[in-house]
């Protein structure tokens, strides 16, 4: 009785805001089937990601994925294909561009010129991802299981007669682990997930407080985000964001009492463990400038290494160490009225800077009375969502506020906190999802502007949904979104008025998309 009353609550204070239940599939034929020779019945919401019903709480929750019984465990392999056709103009789509340094890897690889620059409109984005997981439970009851994403990656393609063809493109894209974790859970003491995977904000947003409401992920480094960088403000509300739930962590979620639940989660680092014996391409590369290949050896310690509690480097006093978080959730509801809010507040400790605090060394020099001096802040931020749902409509939103600087980066000492809402509305019906969700955020942006200026940034995104068949959802969306920091050009990188940065400190995008996406 008390695990029935357990789902029914997390199941109705969830599957109302997220505008679909988990249904549980009709089963299948009871041996195993060769492949092409049985049909199966979808699920009617396929699992869309390593979280799913069996690990995402105390309870495994009737859903997608097969509840496991005494003595058994269910393997299930699951994936996704996602194509938009879009169109993105912003400030950033044409320059005029400098000739390469001579010897630089620009140049190595062909940019020998100087000129206009601008960028098509219009493009065709298409991905995949695959999801492994296994749920299993002893004979004694205690459950348990692991579950992997893997997403496929991109690299930029270089203009010159014998790669620019789409094979040469396409074998440069590779796959790459998203999420990794174990979990154990019994549902009168909690679960404990462990490795790589979603922390205390977001597994109690899981994108409903901040509106992701469409299989593009709207504000949250969305499809339509897909501009050249710094056109598209960081997602600094953290529910299902990267850099929120790529660390190796370990968190715990209690049960559910009377619609209540909390959590607690702790990391030594940004990092995971496995990195302090490997090497760092890209961050050798920008130091040296040398060609790909070589590396920073981070089996000693060495700058720019994971890991590292004390450094020279410029960017190594801005590692968060010792990352914490706590918070405590309600999921219920009231006459028809479905309710999810939750509370949470995360801190850190930060690694120490020992290189020079010149104005040269720290970039300074070209943003006179800057008072940034290579220190952070550790992190020390709340963050809240409410959603509140009545016949298929949805309103709420989130908040967040503290020592941070943009998604889970340090506050540079001496800098302006961060403080951000958002607030959205959508409206399902059926098969049919309509939306709207906005943005506005405050923070210090570029360091070595600190005292001098501070960024702020804007998005609003709507967008409409329609589910044809299980698993098959088509799509349409629009969105605007804007920067802006006094004495910072965001398409140089310049910082100061001397150096041409009024020119370019509010740099602005707009676009719209039709996609379709399969889930199975």
């Amino acid at each position: 009785m008390r695990r029935f009353l357990l789902a029914s609550v997390a199941t109705l204070g969830t599957a109302g805001l997220m505008g679909a239940a988990y249904a549980q599939a009709p089963a299948g034929p009871p041996s195993a089937p060769t492949q092409g020779q049985s049909a199966w019945t979808p699920a009617a919401s396929p699992p869309a990601g390593a979280n799913n019903n069996n690990n995402y709480q105390a309870p495994a929750l009737p859903g997608p994925v097969a509840n496991p019984t005494p003595g058994t465990i269910v393997i299930h392999v699951n994936g996704k294909v996602q194509v938009d056709f879009m169109g993105l103009w912003s400030t950033a789509d044409s320059r005029i561009a400098a000739a390469p340094a001579a010897g630089s890897q620009l140049a190595t690889l062909g940019g020998n010129g100087a000129g206009p620059v601008k960028l098509q409109p219009q493009q065709i984005a298409s991905f995949a991802r695959l999801y492994f997981g296994g749920d299993g439970m002893a004979t004694n009851g205690l459950r348990y299981g692991a579950a992997i994403e893997l997403r496929q990656n991109f690299t930029g393609q270089i203009s010159n007669n014998a790669s620019s063809g789409a094979s040469g493109y396409s074998s440069l894209n590779t796959m790459f682990v998203r999420r990794a974790f174990t979990y154990v859970a019994g549902e009168q003491w909690g679960i404990v997930r462990a490795g790589v995977g979603d922390g205390v904000i977001g597994i109690f947003d899981n994108g409903v407080t901040t509106f992701q409401f469409l299989p593009t992920g709207n504000l949250n480094g969305g499809d339509l985000q897909n501009w050249p960088t710094n056109v598209a403000p960081t997602f600094v509300f953290l529910g299902q964001a990267g850099n929120e739930y790529d660390n190796s962590k370990i968190v715990y979620l209690s049960p559910q009492i009377a619609g209540f639940d909390f959590g607690f989660q702790y990391a030594p680092n940004t990092s995971n463990g496995f990195g302090n014996g490997g090497g760092n391409n890209n961050l050798s590369n920008a130091i040296s400038g040398a060609g790909i290949g070589t590396g920073n050896v981070c089996s000693i310690a060495n700058t720019g290494c994971p890991g590292l509690s004390t450094g020279p480097g410029i960017q190594d006093g801005s590692r968060i160490l010792n990352q914490a978080a706590f918070g405590v959730r309600y999921q219920g509801t009231f006459g028809g009225v479905g309710v999810l809010a939750y509370a949470a507040y995360e801190f850190s400790g930060h690694a120490n800077y020992s290189g020079s605090t010149s104005a040269a060394t720290l970039g300074t020099a070209t943003a006179a009375g800057s008072q940034f001096n290579g220190s952070y802040n550790g992190l020390s931020f709340g963050s809240g969502g409410l959603a509140v749902t009545f016949a298929g409509l949805t309103v709420g939103g989130n908040i967040i506020g503290g020592n941070l600087n943009g998604q889970l980066a340090l506050q540079p000492k001496n800098g302006v906190k961060t403080l951000g809402v958002l607030v959205g509305a959508k409206y399902v019906a059926g098969p049919l999802t309509v939306g709207i969700v906005g943005e506005e955020f405050w923070q210090q942006g570029n360091v070595v502007l600190t005292g001098i200026s501070q960024y702020r940034g804007r998005a609003i995104d709507v967008g409409v949904g329609y589910t044809v068949a299980p698993g098959y959802t088509v799509f349409a969306e629009g969105l605007w979104n804007d920067q802006q920091q006094g004495a910072r050009n965001f398409i140089t990188g310049a910082v100061g008025q001397a150096a041409g940065a009024a020119a370019n400190n509010n740099i602005r995008g707009m676009g719209f998309l039709v996609g379709n996406v399969v889930n199975f």
